[in-house]
């Protein structure tokens, strides 16, 4: 294996790892996946043999022990994500892990001193932050281009057909909508701000006794008054936008999902500029800077903190959403 080439094992053939992940390191010049594991033999070389992966293992133990693996994809339930996380830095790998990194700020807080300790790289994968719709919109309320951004709206809702045996309806395993699409809206109204809420309130529905949220709508507050409404669902149609509404205009992106799509600038009298570029996918995007940071001992562009940050916002946002109050997000 050439040595400018990170190599990964994805722990568990969760869908996100087999349908996204696999085919970015496929494209990427600095990645190869090498090995799969699962809690059995059968289920990690079915996905093996599936994807054309060399190697797998029936225990996420056992390819943590391999040594020709300098990495790994963490795409568990959220409620596994910080003890494996863990058990791979001990182990000496680095770690993408699948967002949310964490669902309380003392678990992404141990995460992030394991991966400390034992010299290894951590980063959240939110994938849209690489796109350019996200980073245009960033820079243009950073140069004043829509005024005083005065309020966001941001949401990634879908409908779960079959939600019996589905991860994100389970309480056990940490589910939930906002917690499952929400982070995606939180963050990206951190992203285009470029600051962190101070505040948060919220309300959440669960339409089935589930024991987690199906529904959630919530607020965060800017420390110069913007306020970003953030919502998910399961059982809504399918949106993924953010806009970002200013003083002296507005900045729209219909699906932060499209890589190529657009960020649209509309002055308060009508006058449109649309931006858009092509861009590559946003998983190989992230597969391509996280194994730079592997190789070169560069810190990534997203530190972990950053993630640390999101989770304050996520958990000021289910406490007050539990509790009915405003509540104030941990500033970092």
């Amino acid at each position: 294996m050439p040595e400018d080439i990170v190599r990964y094992g994805i722990i568990s053939t969760a869908q996100i790892a087999m349908n996204a992940h696999v085919p970015a390191a496929v494209n990427s010049h600095n990645s190869v996946i090498t090995a799969v594991s699962s809690r059995g033999v059968a289920k990690a070389k079915q996905a093996a043999e599936s994807h054309d992966i060399p190697k797998w293992y029936g225990s996420y133990e056992e390819l943590l022990a391999d040594p020709d693996i300098d990495a790994v994809v963490n795409p568990l339930p959220n409620s596994m994500h910080a003890e494996w996380t863990i058990k791979a830095a001990e182990a000496g790998k680095h770690v993408l892990c699948e967002k949310p990194i964490g669902v309380t700020m003392a678990e992404v807080r141990e995460m992030i001193a394991a991966c400390e300790a034992n010299n290894v790289a951590l980063v959240e994968a939110f994938t849209h932050r690489f796109d350019p719709h996200l980073r245009n919109a960033r820079r243009l309320i950073a140069e004043g281009a829509i005024g005083e951004v005065t309020n966001l709206e941001s949401a990634l809702t879908f409908p779960v057909v079959e939600p019996e045996g589905n991860v994100r309806f389970s309480k056990d395993l940490v589910g939930g909508s906002m917690w499952d699409a929400g982070c995606y809206a939180v963050y990206a109204s951190r992203f285009v701000m470029s600051a962190e809420p101070v505040r948060a309130t919220a309300m959440s529905h669960d339409s089935g006794n589930w024991g987690v949220d199906t529904t959630f709508s919530g607020m965060l507050e800017y420390p110069n008054g913007a306020v970003a409404r953030v919502g998910s669902s399961m059982e809504q149609a399918r949106r993924c936008f953010l806009t970002a509404y200013g003083t002296t205009g507005t900045i729209s992106i219909p699906n932060m999902f499209d890589d190529n799509g657009p960020c649209i600038l509309t002055t308060l009298d009508g006058e449109e500029t649309v931006y858009q570029e092509d861009a590559p996918y946003r998983f190989t995007a992230q597969f391509n800077e996280f194994s730079e940071c592997v190789l070169t001992g560069k810190t990534p562009e997203y530190p972990p903190v950053d993630a640390l940050r999101n989770t304050a916002s996520m958990v000021a946002l289910y406490e007050a959403a539990g509790s009915g109050r405003t509540v104030e997000v941990e500033q970092i």
